[in-house]
């Protein structure tokens, strides 16, 4: 028999209580700050639960979502996001979509969906991961072919489709290195990318969320355009370009949490 956990319980009658009283509709139509959600892998259904769950997303969950945000927000690439904020253009039901890590799942499951939907996303490659025979070791062994890295083949088949950013060569925590280690962690990365799709990625996303002033600084110096933390919120005319805040989706989030976070409304239960 299942049980629940008393942070179940709270977030279903938190969340479920936001969107009755229509609290979740109402701060995401007044809220002038753009959305940037954050997901890691799309998988068919039944390995959701392969690897570190969190991180893999069933596909019929991910197209419910996407047609949720379709319907209700304005999605657009996050090119055109950063281009907005960097004018101070209105904000208001403005969402972009990425993915960090580039699994495969994202290409085989993700993209599909996306573009039946008309959707534009970007995703962000861990250098030397592309087309390795390993798992992220934070996943473990064996896992299926959807929780490896894409190819470089695959990923040159989606330009068009999909976006390209760098999250590091080897996905280490960056304020951790010294400053050649760190150097290479966001020039060398870039220039691994550029070679093999033919495309010069100009933003980068932290790995792990895990930034300073210092690895910001690095990161804006090095010509990106921007940078994606993992810092839960929306990002208004104020947001620092390379520190953005973004809506990391668990694997396992509720309809009703999914609406609330994407409005910015949070709190530190299970979702």
């Amino acid at each position: 028999m299942s049980t629940f956990r008393p942070a179940q319980v709270a977030a279903t009658v938190y969340y479920g209580g936001l969107r009755t009283l229509g609290v979740t509709a109402v701060r995401r139509r007044w809220t002038d700050a753009a959305l940037i959600l954050c997901y890691h892998n799309v998988v068919a259904p039944g390995d959701d639960t392969v690897g570190e769950a969190s991180l893999h997303l069933a596909s019929d969950r991910f197209e419910r979502q996407m047609r949720w945000l379709a319907a209700h927000y304005q999605v657009v690439t996050l090119r055109e996001l950063i281009d907005r904020l960097a004018v101070g253009r209105s904000l208001g039901t403005l969402a972009a979509v990425t993915f960090d890590d580039g699994y495969a799942g994202v290409y085989a499951h993700a993209l599909p969906i996306l573009d039946r939907l008309g959707l534009p996303a970007t995703v962000f490659l861990v250098a030397e991961a592309v087309g390795t025979v390993a798992a992220f070791a934070w996943d473990g062994e064996p896992v299926p072919a959807s929780h490896r890295p894409a190819d470089w083949p695959t990923i040159q088949a989606a330009r068009g489709r999909l976006d390209v950013g760098v999250h590091s060569a080897t996905h280490r925590s960056l304020p951790t290195l010294d400053d050649a280690e760190l150097e290479r962690e966001i020039r060398a990365s870039r220039a691994a990318i550029q070679q093999a799709t033919g495309v010069r990625p100009d933003v980068f996303a932290y790995p792990f969320g895990h930034w300073d002033h210092r690895v910001r600084d690095r990161v804006a110096a090095a010509g990106y355009r921007a940078a994606l933390a993992l810092d839960f919120g929306l990002n208004d005319d104020a947001a620092d370009r390379w520190a953005l805040r973004r809506v990391n989706v668990p694997a396992d989030i509720s309809d009703t949490a999914f609406e609330a976070w994407a409005a910015g409304l949070h709190r530190p239960w299970s979702a």
